[in-house]
């Protein structure tokens, strides 16, 4: 009576901390993932370099170029529909340089992340670089490259552009365009001198500060998910170690069964976690994006997702070998207790 009484508490506690061992898994496992993305999701360095690492400020004027080149609206100007994806690349570089363009995108996304960490509440992007990129010779290049691009000039059509720059455009003999260039770059001036320095990112208003302060309280969760996996270590402890051998199976098993797919996840899904956030997003708003453009955004995407979960890769790692010693190191000392038996009980056959 007495066994069965003592048996049944040790059976529920063992229950409990198989319980505590399978929660544990899972917890663990959501934290490594949870706790890094946040760590790194609202840091704009994360972005910054995986647009640097796909190489996009290179590839951006001939991807827009080819996306504008197929996408002209039928008002489009009679001067644009003459353009070929060629000739959009050629003025996209001269009127925003590769580091002009990285300067203007690197300090938009560090004004929206200010906004998202609580750091300012009027985020804005800057237009003086392209305000500045106007007024130089690099826009006097875009402009002659976009004229260049059209058919030859007839006489009527050279002293109509001349005069209004207008929508139709035509490609005139050289020394004319020498003598209009200084009209240009007046125009130009004048258009840069129209964009205003800067335009806010987001409007502030109470709905969008309700949607931070709800944001930031799930943020606050996920850093404190790890406690959750290892409050049910502690209580595995306290349930059902006895010995040194039985923590190292309590823990090992848990600790080795959270990593495994905690690496594999960590180190490869990135695609996937993109892929469920496309067909998530694209269920709620249907998105129509250019092939082209589709594409580099995964590739962004990605990298940026691989930046946030490697971390997740290497600490589920970690706990896969620890665990596995762990399960090994037990399985060794179980083996020499059964040869200790075995060789004990030897001897007192023999006695």
């Amino acid at each position: 009576m007495d066994n069965k009484s003592a048996s049944a508490p040790n059976m529920i506690a063992q229950t409990a901390a198989i319980l505590c061992a399978i929660l544990f898994i899972v917890t663990a496992l959501a934290a490594l993932m949870v706790f890094n993305v946040e760590l790194r999701a609202f840091n704009p360095a994360t972005y910054q370099s995986a647009l640097v690492k796909e190489n996009f400020y290179q590839l951006f004027p001939a991807l827009l170029g080819n996306v504008l080149s197929k996408n002209l609206d039928n008002n489009a100007p009679a001067f644009a529909k003459q353009m070929s994806p060629e000739d959009w690349k050629v003025l996209i570089e001269n009127l925003l340089p590769p580091e002009q363009l990285q300067v203007m995108t690197e300090d938009a996304i560090n004004q929206f992340f200010a906004y998202l960490n609580g750091e300012t509440q009027t985020p804005y992007i800057s237009f003086v670089p392209l305000k500045q990129s106007l007024s130089s010779p690099n826009g006097l290049n875009a402009a002659l490259s976009i004229i260049k691009s059209q058919p030859d000039c007839t006489v009527e059509q050279l002293a109509a552009m001349i005069f209004t720059f207008g929508q139709e455009l035509c490609n005139p003999p050289e020394k004319a365009l020498d003598l209009a260039a200084p009209f240009l770059q007046a125009q130009l001036q004048a258009a840069a001198a129209a964009i205003p320095d800067q335009a806010l990112l987001v409007s502030p208003n109470a709905a969008q500060q309700s949607r931070i302060e709800s944001l930031n309280a799930l943020r606050f969760l996920a850093r404190l998910s790890p406690l959750v996996p290892l409050a049910l270590l502690l209580a595995i402890t306290l349930l059902a170690v006895r010995t040194f051998r039985s923590w190292l199976n309590w823990w090992g098993w848990p600790l080795l069964l959270a990593g495994l797919p905690g690496a594999v996840i960590g180190f490869g899904g990135a695609p996937l976690f993109r892929a469920l956030a496309e067909r998530v997003i694209s269920r709620r708003i249907p998105i129509d994006i250019p092939i082209e453009a589709a594409n580099t955004i995964r590739s962004i995407v990605d990298a940026a997702l691989r930046e946030m979960l490697k971390p997740a890769g290497w600490e589920g790692l970690f706990l896969f070998i620890a665990g596995t010693s762990m399960v090994l190191i037990a399985s060794y000392l179980a083996a020499k207790d059964q040869d200790r038996i075995s060789a004990s009980e030897s001897e007192t056959r023999t006695f």
